[in-house]
């Protein structure tokens, strides 16, 4: 009996704390969840509706703002327009009535800490409870129309007004002046084509903000923390129960296991547990018994374990390969198996491509790495593609300029028109993501031909890379082209003239090279029947 109390109260001990402690995780993780949802659902909301607003009715409105008395103010909350938008705050709040307590519009001044009241989702309400004869709601005004907004308290309300960005508070912020806590969402309006609005001035046309109150916050969180304890209490007395039996049925056979690990112990290898019951020390006597098993067959078994290690030894090997092959061509791959430790190559007659993506720097500015990165891989893969199509050689990225050779490490007679043939089917690769995404993308290409040192060289992390004037004039092309377009050396010209159409530029100052005719490929030529 005392084995049995001992393992029954370390089983309920240890149950009871794993379900407390899973309570409070629950709790954390359902509070965070169910935090982090109703933020994002604000911010879709807040997302949506700033493109709903009617932009027309907003201008009108906007422009009576200034020094207005109290019939110019009626004048204005009685409008088409007023009554429109108010509608479609209305609306907004209508799309989650239990979530979103206020939405409002508000326009920027020539003072950034008080932008101006231009409507409100109750007005409209208020205005015909009053018509009705009813008492207002405590604070007895009804609109905030006109009325200038102290926003020095709000930061990030008045870095949506002055930076035209969508911002949504982390966290709970008191207002002063309706004396509320609330999460609040803030989005500038915006055009059909998703561009925030800027007035003749340049500053944010306006700002639609909708808020959560606390107490609704409170609200969900209590019924999470209900649920939490219920759960708890569950938990802690299925533990007890799970106790109880688990001690009941470990100690009628931990004797006899106990037994026959004290034989095997003393060298007798043949002992086993016999009888065994179909609990989890009848699992351990079974898994027990296997065991000596496998002790007595592992001199049988110990030829196949040699077999399967050597198998998977080989694959490894191919594995090793395989990726060597991902980042070097095939030639040099094998060259560097084959003991070489310095591979250095001259090749006489190339040809050379670089592209850039026009306004990388500011793209990146506005987009986040994950989307860069994304994006970038979908267009680099698929220029991997045509490389491979046209047989040419990748050899690397820098950022997001793409590097790719005709001529190596195998010399072909037409690498000039093997790369040029590559450019064109790049633009239509750029053109085509561009349209799928309404991304507006463009690139530069330049192609200069001419002779290159090519190898690997160094111990770790091996590159196949390329060397001399041929590259740097390549790249030269490449910046000093127009974006969309395929920027040819005079010498490439040369090479590819009968096959396709060419647009002189002339005389042009090149970068570290001086005056150089280049040119423009513009397609291939008809072919004549």
């Amino acid at each position: 009996m005392r084995l049995r109390r001992k393992i029954t109260f370390a089983f309920f001990g240890v149950s009871s704390l794993v379900a407390v402690l899973l309570a409070v995780f629950l709790y954390r993780f359902i509070e965070g969840r169910l935090g982090d949802d109703l933020r994002d659902r604000l911010d879709d909301l807040a997302h949506v509706g700033s493109h709903a607003i009617d932009i027309t009715a907003y201008r009108t409105l906007t422009a009576r703002l200034g020094e207005l008395d109290d019939n110019a103010v009626s004048a204005a909350e009685h409008t088409p327009e007023f009554k429109k938008m108010s509608d479609q705050l209305r609306m907004i709040r209508q799309a989650q009535p239990d979530l979103i307590k206020f939405a409002y519009l508000l326009a920027p001044t020539d003072d950034p800490a008080n932008p101006k009241f231009v409507v409100d989702a109750d007005v409209l309400d208020l205005l015909a409870r009053t018509a009705r004869g009813e008492a207002l709601p405590a604070g007895g005004e009804i609109s905030h129309f006109n009325e200038a907004y102290d926003v020095s308290q709000m930061p990030l309300l008045a870095k949506a007004l002055a930076d035209c960005t969508r911002q949504l508070e982390p966290d709970f912020v008191y207002d002063a002046a309706f004396h509320v806590s609330s999460i609040s969402a803030y989005h500038p309006l915006r055009g059909s084509d998703g561009v925030p609005l800027r007035d003749a001035k340049g500053r944010c046309l306006g700002v639609l903000g909708v808020d959560i109150l606390d107490t609704d916050m409170r609200t969900a969180l209590t019924a999470a923390r209900g649920l939490a304890i219920k759960i708890s209490v569950v938990m802690i007395a299925l533990a007890l129960l799970v106790s109880i039996v688990m001690g009941t049925l470990l100690t009628r056979s931990v004797l006899a296991l106990s037994e026959t690990v004290r034989r095997f112990k003393n060298k007798d290898f043949s002992a086993r547990t016999v009888d065994l019951p179909r609990d989890e020390i009848g699992q351990l006597g079974a898994n027990f018994n296997t065991m000596a098993e496998t002790i007595q067959n592992h001199s049988e078994q110990l030829e196949d374990l040699v077999k399967q290690r050597t198998h998977e030894l080989i694959e490894e090997k191919h594995t090793s390969e395989r990726l060597l092959l991902n980042v070097l061509p095939l030639p040099i791959a094998e060259r560097l198996k084959n003991g070489e430790s310095l591979i250095v190559d001259r090749f006489d007659s190339v040809s050379v491509l670089f592209a850039d993506i026009v306004g990388f720097t500011a793209l990146s500015s506005r987009t986040s790495p994950e989307k860069l990165v994304t994006m970038l891989n979908e267009l680099f893969s698929a220029f991997d593609k045509l490389a491979e199509k046209h047989g040419l050689e990748k050899i690397k990225t820098i950022g997001d300029a793409y590097l790719v050779v005709a001529g190596i490490p195998q010399p072909i007679a037409d690498h000039a028109i093997a790369i040029s043939h590559m450019a064109i089917d790049m633009l239509a690769a750029i053109a085509e993501y561009s349209e799928r995404t309404s991304s507006n993308l463009a690139i530069r290409v330049g192609i200069h031909s001419g002779s290159v040192v090519a190898g690997v060289i160094g111990q770790k992390k091996f590159i196949y890379d390329l060397w001399g004037d041929t590259v740097n004039t390549a790249s030269r092309m490449e910046s000093a082209g127009v974006p969309g377009r395929i920027h040819l050396s005079e010498v490439t010209q040369l090479a590819i003239r009968d096959e396709f159409e060419l647009e002189d530029r002339g005389p042009i100052e090149i970068k570290g090279k001086g005056l150089m005719t280049t040119f423009l490929l513009v397609g291939p030529r008809p072919r004549v029947l």
